[in-house]
């Protein structure tokens, strides 16, 4: 009857659903990882933006520190002091040389500084002074010259960006005959020394690449692991299912056996005593392969026909029955809560509540209290025992298929370990949940929490 109720749909439906879990699982992950570079990426870009704007505060003030040890107002005065000379003797050729050639002699002087400079030479600074406006207008004299944009000097042309270190201006106009203007712009950029920031973060960007990889791997071996298990699941559960349908077949056979064998039976009290003996053993080994065929079933494989129950009376003939059975075994309850109804499966309940009841008498529980209460929206049941208890480190995998608590490699108590595993199940599939409290050397707590109706 058990193993007939306990499939509610074929393993197929249920193996499909899980590997499409499965999939889900693989797709979360996907996602997660792809998050988790994300988040790696942008932290290790912003590090990079960082150290980029620390380097440029320390080439400024290499470079300030440049400006004023080579004098640069000093050969600003200079430089306009030529070209006005110039200008005065109206020598064109000489003027457009003087333009055209900056001051190379300034331009050597800086490249000399900056490649002695550690900071301006580890980040391949380039460094040009640019004469934004140069104008010098004299009209009684007749002469007006007029200059834009004209590099000066420096030791480089800028590879990418320009970063302004900053514009000096100087006017010593005098009236509307005489004009006399120069305005020039520093500027700097460390484009051809990002290698040197990133050769900075070596440290972090390959930290960085291991913790993804480490990440990945653990991704990819843990999903490995849980198809792998699921795979071993699927073979557990056919080979328990092919193997109990393929020993029903020789149990009937030897039921119809020991009945032909009873039948002619004469009264010898050898050949009766054997023929009791197979039937005992018949039964039993029925028994057993029935109890894997129904106890092996999951949550979800379970055909509930719920009934609205009295909880009261329903535990009653549950206690009294047990009570008939165990009579070496002290039992007392108190059943409060009388009203209190359940819409529930009782034949499966039935199972779940003297499941955990044989338990306490099969581990050395000589005195059982079932107590009953209402919190909330469940009715719990409680049932304790003055057994040997369960270790702490066992509890959390008493309700697992076929886990029995044992010393070494000796079981001191028979059975299949299923039994919790089925109660556990079961109260899965009524809505509820059972949990499991066990003091060292204080016995068992078992509580039970249905739903109420």
């Amino acid at each position: 009857m058990g193993a007939d109720r306990a499939l509610q749909k074929p393993n197929s439906g249920i193996f499909e659903r899980m590997k499409q879990k499965i999939k889900y699982l693989i797709g979360a992950c996907s996602i997660a990882m792809l998050a988790l570079t994300a988040i790696q990426a942008y932290f290790i870009y912003n590090t990079y933006v960082l150290k980029e704007k620390e380097a440029e505060s320390a080439v400024r003030a290499e470079l300030i520190q440049m400006e004023g040890d080579l004098k640069i107002n000093f050969l600003r005065k200079d430089w306009m002091a030529q070209f006005e000379a110039l200008v005065k003797t109206n020598q064109q050729a000489a003027i457009n040389a003087f333009l055209a050639n900056g001051s190379q002699t300034i331009s050597r002087q800086v490249t000399a500084y900056i490649n002695n400079n550690p900071v301006l030479r580890k980040y391949h600074t380039a460094y040009r002074v640019t004469i934004l406006t140069a104008s010098l207008v004299n009209r009684q004299a007749g002469f007006e010259k007029h200059i834009h944009n004209l590099p000066w000097f420096g030791n480089a042309s800028f590879p990418g960006e320009q970063v302004i270190l900053h514009d000096l201006s100087n006017d010593n106009s005098s009236g509307n005959d005489y004009i006399r203007s120069f305005t020039i712009r520093s500027g700097f950029s460390i484009s051809k020394g990002r290698n040197s920031i990133l050769a900075e973060m070596t440290g972090l960007l390959l930290f960085s690449v291991i913790l993804l990889g480490l990440v990945m791997l653990l991704f990819y071996f843990s999903i490995r692991g849980l198809i792998t298990q699921r795979k071993l699941t699927d073979l557990q559960t056919d080979f328990i299912n092919n193997i109990t349908h393929e020993f029903n077949t020789p149990l009937a056979t030897l039921a119809v056996a020991i009945r032909t064998l009873r039948d002619q039976e004469k009264g010898n009290a050898i050949i009766k005593s054997t023929i009791s003996i197979m039937e005992r053993q018949h039964l039993r080994l029925k028994k057993l392969i029935s109890q894997v065929m129904t106890h092996t079933a999951n949550a979800q494989q379970l055909l509930l026909k719920k009934e609205k129950i009295a909880a009261d009376s329903f535990l009653l003939h549950i206690l009294y029955d047990f009570e008939a059975a165990n009579p070496g075994a002290e039992l007392k309850s108190k059943i409060e809560n009388a009203s209190i109804e359940l819409t529930i499966d009782s034949f499966y309940l039935t199972s779940a509540v003297t499941n955990i009841l044989e338990n306490a008498v099969k581990y050395g529980g000589t005195r059982i209290n079932v107590t009953t209460k209402v919190t909330g929206d469940f009715y719990q049941v409680i049932i304790q025992d003055n057994g040997i208890g369960i270790p702490m480190e066992e509890q959390g995998k008493i309700f697992t298929k076929f886990y029995r608590v044992e010393k070494g490699d000796v079981h001191n108590t028979k059975g299949l370990g299923l039994g919790l595993y089925f109660s556990r199940q079961i109260m899965i599939a009524h809505g509820g949940q059972i949990r499991v409290d066990s003091p060292a050397g204080q016995g068992c707590s078992f509580t039970l929490f249905l739903p109420v109706a």
